[in-house]
């Protein structure tokens, strides 16, 4: 997702746990300091992040925990504000959604996406993910055990 909005030229960061602390530091930094409009981040952003004036979140993917959609859309509305929570759900998903109806004990509106829209097919730039520092983009190399000679049975 976020290479696409990179192809797209929207400026967006990604936000998960392979980032340094540092750099998620420095992320969101600037989100509250409204120098960066989007963050695309993992459910390591839906706990213990606190920013103020966020009034839409968007779930690419439905958790499979129930209370992660609760902390995850718990980014919008905060201090009586309002707020906009848009999850995209297919068939695959619906099961893990009606437990989330379940959870907050209310039926969560629908919305069919529009043709135009559903049908839209979004080409990005692949970039080379770059090398691992522990084997230096080196691929490990497993080799398969010798099966033991068997023993002659007397």
């Amino acid at each position: 997702l976020y290479k696409t909005f990179k192809s797209l030229k929207i400026k967006a960061e990604a936000f998960h746990s392979d980032l340094g602390q540092k750099e998620r530091e420095d992320i969101l930094l600037a989100f509250k300091n409204r120098r960066l409009p989007i963050i695309i981040g993992t459910d390591v952003l839906s706990r213990g992040i606190d920013v103020e004036g966020v009034d839409l979140v968007i779930n690419y993917d439905v958790p499979g925990d129930p209370a992660d959609y609760v902390h995850r859309i718990g980014r919008t509305a905060r201090a009586a504000t309002k707020g906009t929570a848009i999850t995209l759900v297919n068939g695959r998903d619906k099961r893990k959604f009606d437990n989330i109806e379940k959870l907050i004990e209310k039926e969560v509106p629908r919305m069919t996406l529009p043709e135009h829209i559903s049908t839209m097919e979004i080409t990005h730039v692949e970039e080379k993910r770059p090398a691992h520092p522990r084997n230096n983009g080196k691929k490990k190399v497993w080799h398969k055990k010798k099966p033991k000679p068997s023993s002659p049975t007397s």
